[in-house]
């Protein structure tokens, strides 16, 4: 019963950035005058957040506040808050009033003017160095010494610092003095401190990176201050060691040389990088500190260049270390976890509010101070998508249901106005952005980052990763579409130590968790890779050994081997976990199409539900599509669920559970529990569901106890995939395989495949025998078949595949071309015991 020609219902779901965003790269003036006019609108934030003091400082100075978790204390949530929206403010005066840009309603320059003003003379007043004013908690802020010192101050300064530097004109000459003592004082700590380093869990990458901030923007306001140059050797020496790399200890290369002759091997104090450029933050792989450094030291630049820059100043400080190891990191890691929206692939979640778009600011610094072609494409991206999100709420703030409220407000601020000062001091307009299809091809093949345990790939279909961290304990990935607009359908998932893709079971009275019983193993070839790995869960009920494929195109296939370690009842299986965004930066619902399986066996009729997620949606169906987008297949007689909606991270989240059950199962002592197949889609339509779900071929009949295997449908070609995962024996044959190919679009024909390892051929089916170690997995492309009798055939690659027959006969041999999109078909006369070399030649199959 094919599927026709089904109404595409998710269409009536209004979203701003599904079938509203591209690829179309916005122009620079363009952008420009976008991120004036998002900090206009955040305005009504910044304004409905502002207090006023109900007391002057000891000077009799005006003061106030911007509003946080911990309004007008001395701590991060207070003084961070308070300098960010300080600084947007009295930014927004000085670029944005010149240029007419409109406020909200009600709002004017005269009352930002006037914020921006009160809450400078609040932070520098409550600040150690000066002692007007005190805190809330009863403490003075920020570091003077050794001695007296709060981490990340220097960060908070360095906001201080900028929105000093907008109101500069306004400032009296005692106000500036005490400005100048906050910021030596902050400066004086630098100097006289120890220089962290360290990259196990927690680097100390971005903390150097803000260190070196504060000592740029007073150099900036200070430049002809005696101390000076103490802190421009400091300063260096913080950017130096904040991407610090091993490497560094050998590289020869003179930072400044018109300054001196000093090298990164002088400088270079010890690594907060791993080997292969990666760091670590809160004990585990983050690409929000993987980029995060950038970001400050281009900000450090930016200083440097602004504050010197205008009458009667003189560009008197700059260096080359600011940039150190940037472009590596880049290249390196970042490059390889780009989305097509310009976000950064986050393999294990994220603590913070997700979908941030918070590495902007780097690539604002690698397009702008760099002249980075690939960057200045992903910042595009990312500013379209920040803009989008900023049309879900009512007020100007950035996203719904921030993390911490008025705090990510201000550090999302602080990133547009970034980008927006760097653009400005620095114009891209001669640097041609990269095509997003060029940058992903160069970044197709699949990557592994040995020192996170992380793999991942990129075909033109979808993004795949799968992460083993070993600090916060995480095993788990997920996938998502080559689309800029539909990137965000599965989102990044976390739970129980797994989360996106393994899901988990819930046992009575067990918690559900997970730890290994083996390292996992990663497997690369090509734009492929496979993974292989055993969790111990549910306090050591069960053991589920489990594998991945990502294969070289579109399927992304599951199996596993779930076995009882101890009796133990199952109240829930919920598998193969995919998060769904049912969210208002996304869409609110989602539309689920799937085939009805019934209890005869015959086949149902075609269903298709419109979910918000607040009720449990279950299905009996073995494969499900969401909105014409993301599709699931399994032949494991279950049903699938879509439900348990929650926020997470600040994202609206929905479960697709494509293994489910709530039906609780009693097992026994090393009973089996499962043996499951899934395969994930994406870029595919419930109409290509329907045919794929009829092709998919489960091996587990053919394969002995603690086997477990497919053959999975991609296109027109298909993928086999093997594990031995606890089997006696590490060889078997699999007999009398026949695979179904669409000839024309609509007829179905059964060929024999054409495996890697020898395969004999019989009346059109096929017989292999393959050897694989226990954990381990076996995973091939399929791309010729066969039709025919007594011949033995092998493939050599996706191109070439030897054919021998036992006595005279003729076959006639299919190979999938063009990316598995197109079926050549060709008749083959062979001779006895003769070998023939088929090989595919600009794209039609050529005997030799």
């Amino acid at each position: 019963m094919p599927l026709y020609c089904l109404a595409q219902l998710e269409k009536d779901i209004d979203s701003p950035t599904e079938d509203v965003l591209t690829e179309t790269f916005v122009g620079e003036d363009v952008m420009m005058d976008d991120l004036l006019r998002m900090l206009a609108r955040f305005s009504s934030y910044v304004v409905a957040d502002y207090q006023e003091c109900e007391e002057p400082n000891s000077r009799g100075e005006k003061c106030g506040c911007f509003k946080g978790e911990s309004t007008m204390k001395s701590n991060e949530a207070g003084v961070r808050t308070n300098a960010d929206l300080s600084m947007i403010c009295a930014f927004l005066v000085k670029y944005a009033q010149p240029k007419d840009i409109a406020l909200p309603s009600g709002i004017t320059y005269h009352m930002l003017r006037k914020y921006a003003m009160e809450s400078l003379v609040f932070a520098y007043s409550t600040h150690k160095a000066n002692k007007l004013k005190i805190c809330a908690d009863g403490r003075y802020w920020g570091s003077v010494s050794t001695e007296d010192n709060v981490w990340e101050s220097s960060l908070w300064a360095m906001s201080v610092a900028y929105s000093t530097f907008f109101q500069w004109d306004d400032l009296t000459v005692q106000q500036r003095e005490y400005i100048r003592n906050l910021l030596v004082a902050e400066c004086q700590y630098e100097l006289q401190r120890t220089i962290p380093t360290g990259y196990v869990g927690d680097t100390k990458a971005e903390e150097n990176g803000w260190e070196a901030d504060v000592l740029a923007a007073t150099l900036g306001l200070f430049p002809d201050d005696s101390l000076a140059p103490m802190w421009f050797e400091r300063m260096r020496l913080f950017a130096i060691n904040s991407y610090s790399h091993k490497n560094d200890a050998n590289d020869e290369t003179v930072i400044d040389p018109g300054y001196d002759q000093k090298r990164v091997r002088d400088l270079y104090i010890a690594p907060n990088l791993y080997d292969d450029y990666t760091l670590q933050n809160h004990n585990y792989f983050h690409t929000s500190y993987q980029n995060v450094v950038i970001q400050e030291l281009g900000e450090a630049a930016l200083a440097l260049e602004l504050f010197q820059t205008g009458e009667n100043r003189n560009h008197v400080w700059k260096t080359n270390a600011l940039m150190h190891n940037c472009e590596a990191v880049f290249d390196r890691v970042l490059a390889w976890l780009a989305l097509a929206d310009g976000e950064l692939a986050m393999p294990n979640g994220n603590d913070w509010s997700m979908f941030l778009y918070d590495q902007i600011t780097s690539y604002s610094t690698l397009a702008c101070f760099q002249r980075n072609p690939d960057a200045l494409l992903l910042e595009n991206l990312a500013y379209q998508q920040i803009k989008a999100r900023q049309t879900t709420t009512t007020d100007g703030s950035w996203l719904l249901r921030p993390d911490v409220q008025a705090r990510r407000m201000g550090v999302q601020a602080h990133r547009i106005m970034m980008t927006y000062l760097m653009h400005l001091i620095k114009p891209t307009k001669d640097v041609v952005p990269t095509r997003w299809d060029v940058f992903r091809a160069r970044h197709s093949m699949a990557m592994l980052f040995p020192d996170q345990n992380l793999a991942r790939a990129y075909t033109k279909e979808r993004f795949t990763t799968f992460s083993w961290s070993e600090g916060l304990k995480s095993y788990t990935g997920y996938f998502t579409l080559d689309k800029v607009d539909k990137n965000k359908i599965v989102v990044p998932y976390r739970k129980h130590n797994t989360g996106n893709i393994l899901g988990w079971y819930d046992v009575k009275d067990k918690k559900t968790n997970a730890r290994p019983a083996m390292k996992g193993e990663f497997h690369l070839n090509g734009d492929a890779y496979i993974v292989n790995g055993e969790l111990i869960t549910n306090d050591s009920a069960l053991s589920n050994r489990f594998s991945l494929y990502s294969t070289p195109r579109n399927a992304f296939i599951y199996l596993d081997y779930v076995k009882a370690n101890d009796s133990c009842q199952i109240t829930k299986e919920k598998g193969g976990l995919l998060a769904i965004s049912t969210d208002e930066f996304t869409k609110k619902k989602r539309t689920l199409y799937y085939h009805e399986r019934e209890p005869n066996g015959n086949e149902g009729n075609i269903g298709t539900i419109q979910t918000d997620g607040n009720d449990m949606v279950t299905l009996n169906s073995d494969w499900v599509n969401i909105d014409n987008e993301i599709g699931v297949i399994g032949l494991n007689g279950k049903r699938i669920a879509f439900g348990d909606k929650s926020t997470e991270n600040s994202i609206i989240t929905t479960k697709l559970y494509p293994m489910y059950g709530d039906s609780t199962r009693t097992v026994s002592k090393d009973e089996i529990v499962d043996k499951r197949n899934l395969v994930y889609y994406a870029n595919v339509s419930a109409n290509d569901m329907y045919k794929m779900s009829q092709r998919l071929c489960s091996l587990k009949q053919q394969l002995p106890e603690g086997w477990n295997g497919v053959i999975a449908p991609d296109s027109l070609g298909a993928y086999l995939f093997i594990s031995n995962f606890d089997a006696k024996t590490t060889e078997d044959t699999i007999e009398n395989i026949q695979y179904p190919l669409i000839k024309d679009g609509e007829t179905w024909e059964m060929w024999a495949p054409v495996f890697n390892v020898e395969t004999n051929i019989s009346d059109s089916h096929s017989t292999a025998t393959f050897s694989i170690e226990h954990n381990h997995s076996f995973g091939q492309p399929i791309n010729f078949f066969i039709k025919g009798d007594n011949v033995i055939a092998s493939s050599a690659s996706e191109f070439k595949a030897y054919v021998k027959a036992r006595k005279n006969t003729t076959i006639t041999m299919a190979v999938c071309v063009d990316n598995m999109e197109r079926l050549v078909i060709k008749k083959i006369k062979l001779k006895a015991g003769k070998t023939v070399v088929v090989n595919v030649k600009d794209g039609n199959l050529v005997v030799m």
